[in-house]
């Protein structure tokens, strides 16, 4: 065993360069050497939860030669005095079949039975091997939902990040303080046309920032904090901690103040922001370009739209927030009015201004004004949006497919918000709880537990760019149908979401948490590279990025080749769909930005799983 490792150890630095390095060998003092074979969520379960670890043999994949077999026996063990506390027997996942996925086969190991809150491990006696710690207790998953809320603070600009609020080395100046004389890419030279379009967050690792873009972002986020309050304190550490309010709404505010600065004053926005040109410095606040706003656009005015009517709801229920929840509603109608009335834009967006194309399709348009229809009739009462709403809804995703899509699913929680909104057209609400029951009936959506070694299923087409993004999204769709079936659907449906949960933390086949430099938090192997201009390769903190960024996750469509006289990245083509990652930042031609760049999308989408099981 030990030669064995030994030899894929010395392979991992020629073969496969860049690879998540393996968790092994004795981290904690006193402990027995950890193994990532036996696989757990590294930050813990809640004490009435379904506890299964994953023991895995590598078949396939850059790591198919270090193979593992567990003993006939496991143990959970106390973290202090090693004693033990259950005993079980290791399953083999379908009788030894290897997943296709991962390219490994495997064993399931259930001590769900243990409840009492503490710090456990696996044990392998046959071994003498361990897997990573673990929690149990009420509130095991708050401090990671913290960490990752943080992620927002670490991406705003025109604010200087602290070491107060950094809790650690990452700060900077204020940067891209030339925002608030953001110059029209239409007319470069006219100075008359300059706008302040300051702060915000970078929208993920590149600094432009694109209104269309916030669907995904801010929606989630909001109903994060409607789903579950009471997780998010006013003590998360930001410059706004300690004002009587939500700090993830202080957060989310610091981005639609940037969207209320980006619209104009006849209610319409521009498709996007930022530079004409890749030639950034580091650090961010000693970039002094001159930065450029794009041409009206009516995909960005519908989003931001709704993006204002949803905000409004929220923060009209604080009453220090009243007068901002009534500019919101007033915007929104502002930037409906503007839409309706003049013809539709397709491509404002010619790829001048860098680098992510923010064009919004005639369907994607449509969607968007059913969910911005919803949310002003929702907030105003008023029957003209509800008939917009039942005219385009259909168009949705979640409606015009034949299940319940994870795709889009940030927003698309407007559709089940509608359910209980007065007055909601019974024929719209009867076609979304159609398709909530077919979807829920059906292995596609609903699979069983076991249709996937790592508990956590998706389909073979979402590990693409971002897939980390659907991995989320798969969670967050099992929790909005829980909403609406009987309870004994509802509990699989919670299991589902909570094993997606999981495999975030370290249920999967690199037996790493997807959550960027998480030691502090108790992880004992998470990515440590995050493609990011203010934190990644050029910057003093690659290899030491802060705490709680999602990367865009495994993507087996990954294109990225190795630039002249450097080690070659093609390895990753060739990998199982969960394999394919590598955890570096490299830039150009290495493209680590498909595999390792955070979103604010996909951030915002793990806080909306996160947060319904803290407390």
């Amino acid at each position: 065993m030990l030669l064995v490792l030994a030899t894929w150890l010395a392979r991992q630095g020629t073969a496969f360069p860049y690879a998540v390095p393996p968790l092994t060998g004795i981290n904690i003092p006193g402990l027995p050497a950890v193994t990532g074979h036996i696989c757990v969520d590294q930050f813990g379960y809640t004490p009435d939860a379904s506890k299964v670890a994953v023991i895995s043999d590598p078949q396939k994949g850059y790591n198919s030669g270090d193979h593992y077999e567990p003993g006939r026996q496991l143990q959970v063990r106390t973290k202090d005095g090693g004693k033990a506390v259950l005993t079980g027997t290791p399953v083999a996942w379908k009788g030894g079949a290897t997943h296709e996925d991962s390219g490994d086969r495997g064993w399931w190991f259930d001590f769900s039975a243990l409840k009492e809150p503490g710090e456990y491990y696996v044990y392998d006696p046959m071994s003498k091997l361990r897997s990573p710690v673990f929690k149990v207790g009420d509130r095991v998953f708050n401090p990671v939902l913290r960490a990752a809320t943080r992620m927002f603070y670490y991406q705003r600009l025109a604010m200087p990040i602290e070491a107060k609020y950094a809790e650690g080395p990452w700060t900077d100046d204020a940067a891209y303080m030339q925002d608030k004389q953001t110059r029209s890419v239409e007319a470069k030279d006219d100075r008359s046309k300059d706008r302040d379009m300051s702060g915000g967050w970078m929208d993920a690792g590149d600094t432009d920032k694109y209104p269309p873009f916030n669907a995904d972002v801010l929606h989630p986020l909001l109903y994060a904090y409607t789903a579950n309050p009471k997780a998010f304190t006013d003590d998360f550490n930001i410059p706004e901690s300690g004002n009587g309010l939500p700090d993830l709404l202080d957060e989310v505010k610091y981005q639609l103040d940037w969207l209320v600065r980006m619209q104009f004053p006849d209610g319409s926005l521009p498709v996007k922001m930022g530079q004409i040109d890749y030639g950034g410095k580091w650090p961010l606040s000693q970039d002094a370009r001159p930065r450029y706003y794009g041409p009206k656009d009516s995909g960005a005015t519908i989003y931001t739209c709704a993006n204002f009517a949803h905000a409004a709801r929220v923060y009209m229920k604080f009453k220090p927030w009243s007068g901002f929840a009534t500019l919101l509603e007033e915007r929104a109608k502002k930037a409906w009015d503007w839409y309706k009335s003049r013809p539709r834009t397709y491509k404002t967006d010619t790829g001048e201004i860098k680098s992510g194309i923010a064009n919004r399709s005639a369907e994607d348009q449509d969607r968007m004004e059913a969910f911005a229809a919803i949310h002003l009739f929702a907030l105003t009462g008023d029957e003209k949006y509800n008939k917009v709403a039942v005219e385009k809804a259909g168009g949705a995703r979640q409606l015009s497919e034949y299940l319940w899509s994870p795709y889009e699913s940030g927003v698309g929680e407007t559709l089940i918000d509608y359910l209980s909104i007065p007055k909601a057209d019974p024929g719209l609400v009867k076609m979304i709880r159609d398709v909530l029951a077919r979807s829920v009936s059906n292995d596609g959506f609903n699979p069983a537990p076991d249709a996937d070694l790592y508990r956590a299923w998706m389909q073979p087409t979402n590990y693409h760019w971002g897939s980390n993004f659907v991995r989320a999204g798969w969670g967050v769709v099992a929790l909005q149908a829980a909403k609406t079936t009987d309870a004994a659907t509802a509990a699989k449906l919670r299991a589902r979401a909570a094993d997606m949960l999981h495999s975030f933390h370290g249920v999967n086949p690199l037996s790493c948490v997807y959550l960027s430099n998480m030691s502090k938090l108790g992880a004992e192997r998470s990515v440590m590279h995050i493609y990011h201009e203010r934190y990644g390769v050029g910057s003093k903190f690659d290899g030491n990025p802060p705490p709680g960024y999602v990367v865009g996750g495994p993507n087996q469509q990954f294109g990225g080749k190795a630039d002249a006289g450097k080690p070659s990245v093609e390895w990753v083509k060739n990998q199982p769909r969960g394999k394919a990652y590598m955890d570096t930042a490299l830039g150009w031609p290495e493209s680590s930005w498909e595999l390792s760049e955070p979103a604010i999308y996909y951030q915002a989408m793990y806080v909306r799983l996160c947060a319904e099981f803290a407390k």
